[in-house]
């Protein structure tokens, strides 16, 4: 039997260790409108969840309040934001540097030119230049799309196949 069909994505969740200031930096640096009516609240009536439309995104962005899984987060990049062309790019850097956000140069990526920046509690953001056709239309260059270094490679993103790996055998 097959899989049934998916309709999409409906949310991306981030864990992060301060609702409050994550809220005010992702409005701040993406422009994100807080979708109040969609909160999250507990038992006790604390707030632990903010659900935010990022202009230009078709789905969601959800902040947990989650601590410990942001904590774990740091360094991993789990969302590549498309940004448009390379100079859509290079925007992004300048506002970033406006906004005083520190983040790596703009690269020549395997799949175009790509940004990385941290949020507040160093989960890496991308943004990526995204072709006319979208994703399909991308031509991977050879070799490796992540060479080494802070940026494309911190040590959370090395995989057991990096010389300098330091993974735990099992």
């Amino acid at each position: 039997m097959s899989a049934p069909t998916t309709k999409g994505l409906h949310h991306v969740k981030l864990p992060v260790s301060d609702l409050g200031a994550s809220l005010a930096w992702y409005q701040r640096v993406l422009g994100a409108q807080h979708l109040e009516q969609f909160d999250h609240y507990g038992d006790r009536g604390e707030r632990y969840a903010v659900i935010l439309a990022v202009p230009g995104c078709d789905v969601p962005v959800e902040l947990r309040w989650a601590p410990n899984a942001a904590q774990a987060m740091n360094g991993y990049d789990p969302v590549d934001f498309a940004a448009g062309s390379a100079e859509d790019v290079a925007a992004w850097a300048a506002h970033l540097d406006a906004e005083g956000i520190e983040h790596s140069p703009v690269s020549p990526g395997a799949a175009g030119a790509l940004l990385v920046f941290p949020d507040p509690d160093g989960t890496f953001l991308r943004m990526l230049e995204l072709p006319a056709g979208g994703v399909a239309d991308i031509k991977m260059a050879e070799g490796n799309p992540e060479p080494d270094g802070p940026w494309l490679a911190p040590p959370s993103m090395r995989h057991p196949g990096q010389p300098s790996y330091q993974g735990t055998s099992r």
